[in-house]
Formats: structure tokens, C-alpha cells, sequence
């Protein structure tokens, strides 16, 4: 538990979550080591000790956020999918993952700040964007499209196939990078537990009707 860290660790550790919330904040240009030292009430000298300076910084920070996805997720959704899953087991898995990914991530206290980090990072190139794109983005989106080819009997490896699995991530991650769009025109004052589930369900309908129109597309 983050709360019992001491000494070395709890410093370590106030460092991370404080970049975290700067570099997804303001991005890292923008973020002096200076401020991390500050924000995290550390001596400055301790980002250089610890991570080699703020370019190792950020890549701890990804490796942070890597470790809160793997909680969240589960470790197998970013192995190849198993060879004897079922197209109705893999409809079932693939509709649960789209819906995981609207769940917060992780009950840390730094839950937000590592949702925040990601949209960022994930969208801009970077070191740390090759390290979640390895670790994170690549693996889910290969075991997301072996699901959805199984549950509609299409090939894995189909362009058609990578890009309906792109817009598979890309309708569950909509409600992290844009919440206050969506709450603003539901009227939520945040994703709860009800309200992750209403989304779950919408999700639930757009996915499977997808499968459907997917097995029964005839190519051109």
C-alpha cells in the first residue's frame, strides 16, 4: 500500500505522482524538475538520484501507468487471445474489455492523474509513447481483433479488422478523454458506478451490432 512507503520509496513515489499530474497537466516541456521537486515537496536532487533526470522521470511515469492498466485489465487481455475461445466467448470478452476500459482505473489514489498522463501520452510521440504502445496499446489491440475475428469469423490479421478494432478502443476512450462533454450533455456530475454501467450498456449494443454487420459484410 502506497500509504505504507518509507524512507527512499514514499520519496520515489511522491515524485511519480506529482509528474504524473504536471506532465499530463502541462505536458513535459512545460514542466521544470524544479516544479515536480516542489509539487512533491522533494529535494530536486532526488529526481536526478532516482530517475536519471526528467526524461527517465517521464518513462517511470509510463511504467507507472503500464502497472495501473495491468490491475484494471488483467494481465491476459494483453497476451494473444487463447486458441480455443468460442466466437460467443469472444463476443462476451470482447464487449467486457470495451466496458472495462470506461471503469476508473485502478482504486489508487492517483486513479485520475493516470488517466489524464495516458490520453495525453498515448496520442503524442514520444519515449513514453513507444513504451505504452508496446506495452499497453499494441498488445490490447491485437487480443481486442483476434476476439473480434473470432466472434465474427473474420481474419485477424484484415485491415478492416485493426480498424473496426480501432474504433472499438476509440468509442470506450471517448468517455476519458472528453468526460466533461459527456457530462455536460447528460447532465451527470461524474461517471459513478450507474453511470459507467448505462455507458456499458450502450457500448454493449454498439459492439454487438458491429459483430453482426461485420460477419455478414460482403467485401466489395
Amino acid at each position: 500500500m502506497t500509504e505504507n512507503l518509507q524512507g527512499a520509496a514514499a520519496t520515489r513515489h511522491a515524485i511519480i505522482t506529482a509528474a504524473l499530474r504536471l506532465f499530463a497537466e502541462y505536458g513535459y516541456n512545460a514542466v521544470s524538475t524544479r516544479k515536480i521537486a516542489d509539487y512533491s515537496n522533494a529535494n530536486i536532487g532526488s529526481i536526478a538520484y532516482h530517475f536519471g533526470g526528467k526524461p527517465g522521470l517521464l518513462i517511470a511515469c509510463a511504467h507507472h501507468a503500464v502497472q495501473a492498466i495491468e490491475e484494471t485489465l488483467g494481465a491476459d487481455v494483453l497476451q494473444p487471445m487463447d486458441d480455443d475461445v468460442t466466437p460467443e466467448a469472444a463476443r462476451m470478452e470482447l464487449v467486457g474489455i470495451a466496458r472495462l476500459l470506461v471503469m476508473p482505473i485502478t482504486n489508487r489514489s492517483e486513479a485520475e492523474d493516470i488517466s489524464a498522463f495516458l490520453m495525453r501520452y498515448i496520442t503524442q510521440r514520444s519515449e513514453a509513447f513507444d513504451l505504452l504502445y508496446s506495452q499497453i496499446t499494441g498488445p490490447l489491440h491485437r487480443h481486442m481483433r483476434q476476439l473480434l475475428a473470432r466472434a465474427s469469423g473474420r481474419d485477424p490479421d484484415a485491415e478492416q479488422t485493426k480498424i473496426l478494432t480501432f474504433s472499438i478502443m476509440g468509442q470506450s476512450m471517448y468517455f476519458r478523454i472528453c468526460p466533461e462533454a459527456v457530462k455536460n450533455g447528460l447532465g451527470w456530475d461524474g461517471f459513478q458506478g450507474g453511470e459507467c454501467m448505462k455507458i456499458g450498456t450502450a457500448l454493449s449494443l454498439s459492439i454487438n451490432g458491429l459483430i453482426d454487420a461485420y460477419a455478414d459484410h460482403v467485401p466489395a
